[in-house]
């Protein structure tokens, strides 16, 4: 987030969203919900005093903010609605920090689990040889593991988009367990954004597109998107999110019976919480493969 956390993000949203609801300018409401969080919420306010909206002077930081979150703040000054719309962007940003931190609590047994094994069955040759021996013979095997693993997250942190990104995306999602929670990581931000979306007046086509761009998994975007083309602009979301082959027929009921009702949002919400347990659940996994 170009040295912008989640948690700092989700504080700025939330105090920004008070403030202007308090009536208070919003060129001060950036400044005062910025100190200490935001070091360009000067630029912004600046921007916004010389006549900007506060859409427009936040897009002047794509590197902070996403596409996602100032369509959001754009039609929450189109509709009246700032406020309410910054505090769907706090809440929602808590709960993605919060799905991450789960997923990244339970990988640390696995990556315990995978040093024990590298470290403890040569001790046999700690004691025939000596140290030199051991560390020349665990170290040969875990600093080239070690050195692949850290290039391949700092290319992957680095092309958020690309083939490359896509391609750890593909082959991640073939891994038992971790692949399959990573899924449901992605879809748990893809239907609640596109949830989000809705409500804010969004046109269905376009934040299905939206949604599937920031639900922060390269494959499932692919394949979200290879079912919107496959069908077209006329189709309906239950219809895109069937041709991707993505979703339970649990959440694509849900999805079907709010556009026959008119409860779209309701039923964004529960299926969201739906597939959150089911990332949760999948999440714990992560450690009873272990032994």
């Amino acid at each position: 987030m170009g040295g912008l956390s989640l948690t700092k993000k989700a504080i700025f949203f939330r105090q920004l969203s008070t403030l202007i609801n308090a009536a208070v300018a919003i060129d001060r409401a950036v400044t005062t919900a910025g100190t200490g969080i935001l070091p360009q919420a000067s630029d912004i306010s600046k921007a916004i005093v010389n006549g900007q909206s506060l859409s427009q002077a936040m897009g002047r930081h794509p590197s902070l903010f996403s596409d996602y979150e100032l369509h959001l703040i754009k039609a929450g000054e189109t509709s009246g609605t700032l406020d309410t719309q910054l505090e769907h962007l706090a809440r929602e940003t808590e709960e993605n920090h919060q799905l991450l931190k789960s997923l990244q609590s339970k990988l640390v047994y696995p990556i315990f689990v995978a040093h024990f094994a590298v470290f403890v069955p040569p001790l046999v040759v700690l004691i025939q040889k000596g140290v030199e021996a051991y560390f020349k013979l665990t170290l040969s095997t875990l600093l080239p593991v070690s050195a692949l693993l850290a290039l391949c997250f700092v290319l992957y942190r680095l092309g958020s988009v690309g083939p490359f990104r896509l391609m750890m995306d593909t082959l991640l999602a073939w891994v038992p367990v971790l692949g399959g929670t990573l899924k449901a990581l992605a879809l748990t931000r893809f239907v609640r954004s596109l949830g989000h979306l809705l409500e804010a007046g969004t046109l269905p086509y376009h934040a299905y597109q939206m949604a599937a761009s920031t639900c922060g998994n390269s494959h499932v975007a692919s394949q979200l998107m290879t079912a919107y083309r496959k069908l077209g602009q006329q189709a309906r979301l239950s219809q895109w999110m069937t041709q991707s082959g993505l979703f339970s027929p649990t959440i694509l009921g849900l999805i079907s019976s709010g556009e026959e009702t008119g409860q779209l949002g309701a039923m964004f919400s529960k299926a969201a919480q739906f597939l959150e347990m089911e990332f949760r659940t999948k999440v714990n996994l992560l450690v009873t493969v272990f032994p």
